[in-house]
Formats: structure tokens, C-alpha cells, sequence
């Protein structure tokens, strides 16, 4: 009797998700797992530029003088400056990229997340944005959502095969390119 997998998950995944659990305690931890925006840049362009044009890009910079020292401001301002990461950047809401950053992860979706990729929603976005957070307004998850939102990367597109050249009407030999012998 064979083994029944579920169809999205290929053996593939499973043998990458095995390699990653045996060898993730000796692989190095460099900046806890985060692996900066500019790495995410390199396959999500169009996110890093949304992103880039947020507020959660300059958040350390919002952050009035006195207070870009100050652990309780940073914890939401800069979350991840202990790793040299300014701001408010991509792995501070997705989880450190170090594991899921590979190609081959990130084109299986439920291997991703089971890796560390988080999907964020409302419960992540309070963690910063209380009642208690200095604003001249309310947090309103569902308006705010849309001035961070990004979306996925279009495809990328296969190359295309040129159609072989047509025969002469009546012929059953193909036709050779012009110099061809």
C-alpha cells in the first residue's frame, strides 16, 4: 500500500524541510535569522519600493532626537537596530528570513510558513499600534492595512519559442534558415 501525501506538499518539500530542521541548531544565527530588506528587495522589488514609501521606512527617523535611544520607542521604531536594521523593515513584520529566504522555500507557500515565514495581520500590527501609542489618531487596522499593503510579484514570464519556419506550399522537407547547408 502507498503512502498517502497530501498533493501540496511534494517529497521535495518535505526532504527541504527535513534538511533544514537537521541542520538549523549548528547553521549560524548572523542577526537572529534576519537577513535585511535589501535581500528581499532582490525577488519582491515591487514590495521593497511600497515598502520604501511607507512610514515604517524612516520609523527611527520619525522618532524625535531624545528618544532614538530609548528601548520603549525603539522596540517599535526599530525593532531589529540591535541587528543593524533601521526602521521598521520587512522581516519585523514577516519573521526573520534567514530559512525561508531561498527561492525554492519561498515558491511553496506552506513550507515557507512552516519554515518561519509570517503572514501578518491585525494581532501583529497592535503589538505597536495601541491606545497607548502616541498619534493624533485611533489605529484603524482595515485604513491602514491599505498603506502598507503589497502584493505579490507578477510571475515571471517564460520564454517564448519562435515558431519553426513555415514550408514552402506543397513541400515535405522543412525549410533550412538561409545559409544553412
Amino acid at each position: 500500500m502507498r503512502h498517502y501525501t497530501a498533493a501540496s506538499v511534494s517529497r521535495t518539500s518535505v526532504r527541504a524541510l527535513a534538511a533544514v530542521l537537521v541542520l538549523a541548531p549548528v547553521a549560524p544565527r548572523a542577526l537572529d535569522g534576519k537577513v535585511g530588506p535589501e535581500a528581499c528587495r532582490a525577488c519582491h522589488p515591487s514590495a521593497y519600493d511600497a515598502w520604501r514609501a511607507t512610514p515604517h521606512a524612516r520609523a527611527l527617523e520619525s522618532l524625535p532626537e531624545r528618544s532614538r535611544k530609548d528601548a520603549r520607542c525603539l522596540s517599535c521604531h526599530a525593532p531589529d537596530l540591535a541587528d543593524g536594521l533601521s526602521g521598521v523593515s520587512c522581516e519585523a513584520c514577516h519573521g526573520g528570513g534567514r530559512v525561508y529566504e531561498a527561492p525554492y522555500v519561498m515558491r511553496d507557500p506552506e513550507l515557507a510558513r512552516a519554515v518561519g515565514l509570517v503572514v501578518p495581520g491585525e494581532r501583529g500590527c497592535l503589538a505597536c499600534h495601541t491606545d497607548t501609542t502616541p498619534s493624533l489618531e485611533r489605529f484603524d487596522y482595515a485604513r491602514k492595512r491599505r498603506l502598507v499593503a503589497h502584493g505579490r510579484e507578477p510571475a515571471p514570464t517564460k520564454p517564448t519559442r519562435t515558431a519553426p519556419p513555415a514550408r514552402p506550399a506543397g513541400s515535405t522537407r522543412p525549410t533550412r534558415p538561409t545559409g544553412e547547408r
